[in-house]
């Protein structure tokens, strides 16, 4: 493949994205301009500040000062390209390769197509400019010894960007089994979460600025603070060095993908066993039945558990609730010399009711996205729209309730609280999970976003829809829990001013939050129940026919 066309596919590709914004409307096409000019007004004011702020500033600092800013970007890079990571785990090319090659271009031009547009993505984007503005000062500011921190820059970005690209396939091609999937989609979000914890504890026994400013994170600082002594050769050999991991990186994805599809690896391939294994007992008693609703609900409710229990987006939505109860855990309990204040030992409870609402977040502000095509069957059944909403909130509330409750009683072993505090929690989990029920319902009906399966990534979405979908996911447990921050407060203070034990009054201000929720939560299914049946074509247009 020439470079001629190299650039047409370049343009072939911003002209797919440019029609797919039109088709969004005029206030999509708005937004996606506006949100465009800033991130370029960003990139190109953080690499000019980069640049002057090098030049100015790592002139009179010393030697340890700039390894401490250079370890700091490396760290916060590899952080956000982790969660990057994360969110794309299924995701292997850009754009795929299939549809390519009917092209007059050569596999060789379509995979370097792919890996050039994985480059457009948010780390890169946010702090690429910071790092290269600041290798592009160093010369100026240390010697020209210092000129080895171009090439180190570009090479640490080459590099992690082409082990990416690997991990990213081979990971694709590991979930094509539904089981192996399942168990990546665990164990890999909490495998970084406990790596993080494991560094975290480790620092916490020295001086962070002290690690920071001894201690080189790799082939990046090292090289630059050998510079310093007029080493350039050590920055080149690392240079060399990220060069060559990035190239054989790209060597062994490249023949992945080949192999892929030129189907050598169908030879080798495991042959699927035609026996059929007796139903487990989780399909055969827990999700038989549901009592104490009607068969509708529990038909939906049930269905939908279903669906939750064979998705990988379950394991990683459980992500951050675990991710808290590991980080409070070592930092809360057992931490020597460390004591909780009494205020806060009572806090606790009512702040780990946002952690289960937290845990599910996808399902509740985008509760149809995956129903996919399965959706159509909410449409032509002869049930009300009300219970649809009702099962789908239900089929959220079993194991957030579960999980919830499950941390209040365990904290409870460990820092307990008084027995009227602790009821009045376990009352407000439910409380606070009706009202963001409310707000889930209504994102989800009238913000409709489709997810890919696997990520938290909108296909086919306008901005709107989006943005109202994460504020829902990042600020909606926030709002939910505030009836029970009220409560909590107002006992607090009263407690304080009388001198005496209030948790009763805590208890009956979370009961009548309760109520107060269960009667917000079925006036609104009614008028939801309505909005839902006037807007079914417009969210079967947005969840069906989703790509896998």
């Amino acid at each position: 493949m020439n470079l001629s066309q190299l650039l047409a596919l370049v343009q072939l590709r911003f002209q797919l994205s440019l029609n797919q914004i039109r088709k969004g409307g005029t206030v999509n096409s708005i937004l996606f301009t506006i949100v465009s000019i800033a991130m370029t007004f960003f990139v190109i004011s953080s690499l000019v500040s980069a640049i002057l702020f090098g030049i100015v500033w790592m002139k009179r600092e010393e030697a340890s000062s700039i390894l401490t800013v250079w370890n700091f970007i490396v760290a916060a890079f590899l952080v956000m390209w982790t969660f990057h990571l994360m969110n794309r785990l299924q995701q292997s090319d850009v754009i795929s390769i299939d549809k390519l090659l009917h092209l007059p271009i050569t596999f060789h031009g379509a995979f370097l197509l792919n890996f050039m547009s994985s480059f457009a993505n948010m780390p890169l984007l946010t702090l690429a400019p910071i790092m290269i503005g600041l290798a592009i000062a160093m010369p100026f500011a240390r010697g020209w010894p210092a000129l080895v921190a171009i090439p180190l820059t570009l090479t640490f970005i080459f590099m992690v960007s082409a082990v990416t690209h690997l991990l990213r396939g081979w990971l694709a091609e590991k979930m094509q089994n539904k089981r192996t999937r399942g168990f990546l989609m665990a164990f890999i979000p909490l495998f970084c979460v406990g790596l993080f914890v494991a560094i975290s504890k480790l620092i916490d026994k020295h001086d962070i600025y002290s690690v920071l400013s001894e201690i080189p994170m790799g082939w990046l600082p090292s090289g630059i603070i050998a510079a310093e002594s007029g080493n350039w050769i050590s920055g080149m050999l690392g240079s060399l060095s990220m060069t060559a991991i990035g190239c054989a990186s790209l060597y062994f994805a490249f023949n992945s993908s080949m192999r892929k599809f030129t189907g050598s690896d169908l030879a080798f391939a495991p042959t699927k066993s035609k026996s059929v294994s007796a139903r487990n007992w989780l399909d055969s008693k827990m999700f038989s039945s549901m009592p104490y609703v009607s068969d509708p609900v529990a038909a939906v409710a049930l269905g939908t558990m279903q669906g939750m229990r064979r998705s990988p987006e379950v394991y990683a939505a459980l992500v951050p609730a675990v991710a808290m109860a590991i980080f409070g855990s070592p930092f809360l309990i057992g931490m020597e010399g460390y004591v909780i204040a009494d205020w806060l030992v009572n806090l606790l409870l009512p702040s780990l009711i946002v952690v289960a609402l937290i845990g599910f977040p996808a399902f509740m502000f985008s509760t149809f996205s995956y129903d996919r095509d399965g959706f159509r069957a909410f449409i032509l059944s002869p049930i009300k729209r009300k219970d649809i909403l009702l099962g789908k909130n239900l089929a959220v509330a079993i194991p957030t309730l579960v999980m919830g409750w499950f941390t209040m009683i365990f904290l409870q072993c460990f820092i307990p609280v008084g027995p009227l505090w602790f009821l009045g929690s376990l009352i407000n989990l439910p409380a606070s999970f009706l009202l963001l029920c409310i707000g889930g319902n209504v994102i989800s009906i009238f913000c409709a976003v489709g997810l890919k399966r696997g990520s938290m990534q909108p296909v086919k979405a306008r901005v709107i829809p989006v943005v109202a979908l994460y504020v829902g996911i990042l600020g909606g447990p926030l709002l939910a829990i505030l009836p029970t921050m009220t409560a909590f407060i107002i006992a607090q203070v009263v407690e304080r001013r009388a001198g005496f034990a209030m948790g009763w009054l805590y208890v009956l201000l979370s009961v009548i939050s309760l109520g107060l929720s269960i009667l917000v939560y079925r006036k609104s299914l009614d008028g939801l129940g309505k909005c839902l049946w006037n807007r079914e074509s417009e969210i079967l247009d947005v969840v069906a026919n989703i790509p896998e």
